[in-house]
């Protein structure tokens, strides 16, 4: 019985010892690095930015029904992320930042956008131009399958991002401008 005891003893020796030569073995090739660090080259972020901007919000005037006007100021903060294939826009209160007022991702493959899921496309490339906002021109964008009290059509940009959206169940024009943009690019974009 001794005899076996040994055995078994020297038995789980060798496998310990084994085990700790492979795992050292093993740490040797691979090197020092997690398997976190491996895996943050495919999470990779090629390019984060923050801005600034304004929600103007534009509601009809109800006593004209014909007009718009302002309702609403709101300060935002965009942050912009990049990645190999997708750009990211998320739109946050910098005072409270549980409230969260919309992200959306541009695909460059295709150059679509997907709001909370649904998917937008080019409808008109080359829409609008404004160089105090961007040097490239905006192109007007639109859901693909429509229903309805959908949100109308909206400009956008992978530079800026978006620019204005018509925001058909509430009756209103939103507009995201830079903190410092003048009044006459939303009386621009409302006749339009």
């Amino acid at each position: 019985m001794k005899k076996i005891l040994n055995i078994l003893l020297i038995v789980v020796v060798i496998g310990i010892i084994s085990f700790v030569g492979l795992a050292i073995f093993g740490i040797s090739i691979i090197g020092t690095k997690t398997d976190s660090e491996y895996f943050e080259t495919n999470k990779k972020v090629y390019n984060e930015s923050t801005q600034t901007r304004i929600l103007h919000s534009y509601g009809l005037d109800t006593l004209n029904w014909e007009n718009y006007i302002l309702k609403r100021k709101i300060e935002l903060t965009l942050k912009k992320t990049e990645r190999d294939s997708t750009i990211t826009f998320r739109f946050k209160d910098p005072s409270d930042s549980l409230m969260n007022y919309g992200s959306f991702q541009f695909v460059k493959i295709d150059k679509s956008i997907y709001i909370i899921g649904e998917k937008h496309h080019i409808i008109e490339s080359k829409k609008y131009l404004n160089k105090n906002l961007s040097d490239k021109p905006f192109d007007l964008y639109e859901l693909v399958e429509s229903y309805d009290d959908a949100n109308g059509p909206f400009l956008f940009n992978s530079d800026y991002g978006v620019l204005n959206l018509d925001a058909w169940s509430a009756g209103r024009q939103l507009f995201y401008l830079p903190k410092d943009s003048n009044l006459d690019i939303e009386q621009e974009l409302l006749k339009k």
